[in-house]
C-alpha cells in the first residue's frame, strides 16, 4: 500500500483589533487545500453473497475478496471564524463562530485480482460537499488565586460525505448536530503543586477542518480537539464522530530541580459509519456495487507518569512510564453473526511504554542526548490471534546550537540495535523507526 498526500498551497490571514486593554476581536480567514493518493494492490474488502430477496448468506473469502485499488481526492476548503475575548475581573470570557465550507472531488477504481468477468473495472467519481458551523463560548473564572475553573458550551452543526474512503465510494451525505458542555479545573493548593481536572465533549471532523480553528483547543492543559479518536490505522477515517474525554493530572515541582507529572484520561468515541461492499446475487452474471452500515464504540484508558532531573547547569535526567488500554466494539449491523462472527468484533489491546533518556547541554552550544525506549504490548479477543511484541530501541544524538540559539544542527542515529517491532494499532504509539536510521536536521528560529 502506497499514500501520498500534500497540502498545498494553503493561506492563512489573520486580523485583530484591540478595543480596549479589556476587550479584543481576532478574525481568522483559510483557504485550505489537500491532495490524497493510495494504491493498494491487494486490498481486502466486503463482498456480501445474497439471495434473490437481498438476505446475506455468506461472505466471500479470501482470496476471492482481493483488489487493486486506487483512491485520489482532491479537498479545497474555505474557513471563516471571528472571536471576542473579554478580560475582566474575576474572569475571561471567549466567544465565537466558525464557518467552514469545501468541495472533496473524489476518484476510485477497483479491478479484481481473479475474476475480473464477475467483478468488472470500477470507476467512480464523486463530488461531495463539507460544510461545519460551530458557536462556543467559555468562562475562565478566577475564584482565587490560586484556582480556575473552566466553563464551556459548543454547538456544532456539521454536513460531509458518508463514505469517500472505502470503495465501492458514494456520494450520499449526512448532518450531524451536538450540543457539547466543557469543564476543566486548575487548583495549586500549595507553591509548586498544580492539580488539573477536565471533562469535554465535542464532535469530530472530516479532513482538518476541526485543527483550523481560533477555539481553545486545550481546557486545563488537556486536548479537546480531534479529528479521530479510533486510531485510522485500524478502521479508517470516521467522519462526524462523537467524543467524550476525562482527565486528571498532578503536576509537582520538588526542590533540587525534581519534577513529577502524573496524568490519567479516558477518552470514549462512537460512530455510525457507512462502508463500500459488492453484492453477487445467486444467479447475476456480475457483482455490484453497494454500501452497509457499520457501527464502532471505542474507548482508551491511559496513565502517564513522568519523572525529570537537573544535575547541575549542564544535565538532565529523566524517564517516563504510560499504560494504555483501549476496546473497539466493531459491528457490521447488517451481517448476522451466523454468517460471520466476524461482523461483531470486541478486541482489547494493552501497552507499556518507558522512555529514559540523559541529556547534556554546554554553554557553547554543544548538546547530545541519548534514549532508551522500551514496549510491550498483548492482544485480546482478536480471531485469528494477534501475537503481541516486547522489545527496547535505542537512539544517540549529537547537535549544535548556535546564533544565540535561533539556530540548531542536530544528528542522530536512531535504532542502534536495528530492531524491528509489530504493534497493533488499536493503542495509539509514536511511530517509531523500523531499521537503523541516520538522521539529521536543521532548525531556524526567526
Amino acid at each position: 500500500q502506497r499514500i501520498k498526500e500534500t497540502q498545498e498551497p494553503n493561506v492563512f490571514a489573520g486580523y485583530h483589533h484591540e478595543w480596549s486593554p479589556e476587550h479584543h476581536t481576532l478574525l481568522l480567514g483559510s483557504r485550505l487545500n489537500d491532495q490524497f493518493t493510495l494504491t493498494d494492490s491487494s486490498a481486502d474488502l466486503l463482498v456480501f453473497i445474497r439471495t434473490n430477496n437481498g438476505q446475506i448468506l455468506n461472505l466471500s473469502p479470501f482470496p476471492f475478496n482481493q483488489f487493486t485499488q486506487t483512491n485520489r481526492s482532491d479537498l479545497e476548503a474555505y474557513s471563516l471564524e471571528l472571536q471576542h475575548i473579554w478580560q475582566h475581573k474575576p474572569g475571561t470570557l471567549i466567544a465565537g463562530a466558525r464557518f467552514q465550507s469545501g468541495t472533496s472531488d473524489t476518484a476510485a477504481s477497483l479491478d479484481h485480482v481473479l475474476l475480473s468477468p464477475v467483478f468488472s473495472p470500477y470507476d467512480r467519481q464523486a463530488s461531495t460537499d463539507l460544510q461545519r458551523f460551530s458557536v462556543y463560548g467559555y468562562y475562565y473564572w478566577q475564584v482565587l488565586d490560586s484556582l480556575q475553573v473552566t466553563a464551556g458550551l459548543s454547538y456544532d452543526r456539521l454536513h460531509f460525505p458518508r463514505n469517500i474512503d472505502v470503495p465501492p465510494i458514494t456520494d450520499e451525505e449526512a448532518t450531524r448536530y451536538r450540543l457539547a458542555p466543557k469543564a476543566g479545573l486548575l487548583w495549586s493548593p500549595l507553591t509548586n503543586t498544580t492539580l488539573r481536572a477536565v471533562y469535554t465533549r465535542s464532535l469530530g471532523g472530516v479532513f482538518f477542518d476541526n485543527s483550523v480553528r481560533l477555539e481553545p483547543t486545550q481546557i486545563a492543559g488537556f486536548n479537546q480537539a480531534f479529528r479521530s479518536l479510533i486510531p485510522e490505522s485500524v478502521v479508517g477515517t470516521i467522519p462526524g464522530s462523537r467524543f467524550e474525554t476525562f482527565g486528571v493530572a498532578l503536576d509537582q515541582k520538588f526542590n533540587r530541580g525534581t519534577y513529577f507529572t502524573a496524568v490519567g484520561q479516558i477518552l470514549k468515541s462512537k460512530a455510525d459509519a457507512l462502508v463500500g461492499v459488492f453484492n453477487f446475487t445467486n444467479g447475476a452474471p456480475q457483482a455490484l456495487p453497494s454500501s452497509t452500515p457499520e457501527k464502532l464504540d471505542y474507548e482508551e484508558r491511559s496513565l502517564t507518569l513522568t519523572l525529570n532531573q537537573l544535575i547541575g547547569d549542564n544535565v538532565a535526567v529523566g524517564a517516563s512510564y504510560r499504560l494504555t488500554e483501549a476496546d473497539l466494539l466493531n459491528q457490521f449491523t447488517e451481517i448476522p453473526t451466523s454468517v460471520s462472527p466476524g461482523a461483531r468484533q470486541d478486541v482489547s489491546a494493552t501497552l507499556h511504554q518507558v522512555d529514559l533518556f540523559v541529556r547534556f547541554n554546554y554553554a557553547s552550544g554543544l548538546f547530545s542526548q541519548f534514549d532508551a525506549l522500551w514496549s510491550q504490548q498483548s492482544n485480546r479477543r482478536y480471531s485469528p490471534d494477534i501475537p503481541g511484541d516486547d522489545f527496547w530501541q535505542f537512539n544517540a544524538y549529537i547537535g549544535y546550537r548556535f546564533l544565540q540559539r535561533r539556530a540548531e544542527f542536530k544528528l542522530g542515529l536512531l535504532n542502534i540495535t536495528d530492531q524491528d517491532y509489530r504493534l497493533n494499532p488499536l493503542t495509539l504509539y509514536s511511530e517509531l523507526p523500523r531499521e537503523r536510521t541516520l538522521a539529521a536536521s536543521f532548525k531556524f528560529y526567526f
